[in-house]
């Protein structure tokens, strides 16, 4: 499972051994303590361990909806901390473990993050491969075809990448 993953936890013990969990399936795995954390640009999941805070610990997902609003963020929660939980779906979080959770429940929720993302990605392309023949038609419409036509060639590549292996 190739991501990045930013773990935000202020129980050191319980961040490193996600960690170490995560990076054994191949995810790359940033830790944070800091309130609300800088997270990296290319963060693509967010474990929010919310089990200990109050209601400060939804700061960071404010802030992660703002600066990286693709991020998927997972919180991880005590089961009595309920209204803390409905506070941090309503504020964009994409799920949520109560801990003490399977490690299978931590794979499941990570891979459907996952999925969720590279869905929203496939309709980012879209509109761009549509932005893109709009501009090839405005190329061949001022009469510079070759421009239009080299634009549409390589939206059509990018799409057919098992036809350039046919033999």
């Amino acid at each position: 499972m190739q991501a990045t993953a930013l773990i935000v936890s202020s129980d050191a013990g319980f961040a490193e051994t996600m960690q170490e969990l995560l990076q054994d399936w191949g995810i790359t795995v940033a830790l944070s303590r800091e309130s609300p954390p800088l997270p990296p640009l290319e963060t693509e999941i967010v474990l929010l361990d919310i089990r200990q805070a109050g209601s400060e610990a939804l700061h960071p997902l404010l802030a992660f909806r703002e600066k990286i609003p693709e991020a998927e963020v997972i919180l991880i929660n005590r089961p009595d901390n309920i209204p803390l939980s409905i506070a941090g779906m309503q504020a964009g979080a994409a799920d949520e473990l109560i801990a003490p959770f399977d490690t299978s429940a931590l794979k499941n929720s990570i891979s459907a993050a996952l999925g969720r993302r590279k869905k929203r990605q496939g309709k980012k392309s879209l509109l761009r491969r549509f932005g893109e023949a709009m501009a090839a038609a405005t190329f061949a419409q001022a009469g510079e075809f070759d421009t239009a036509l080299s634009l549409l060639e390589d939206d059509t590549e990018a799409q057919r990448p098992s036809d350039r292996k046919k033999p």
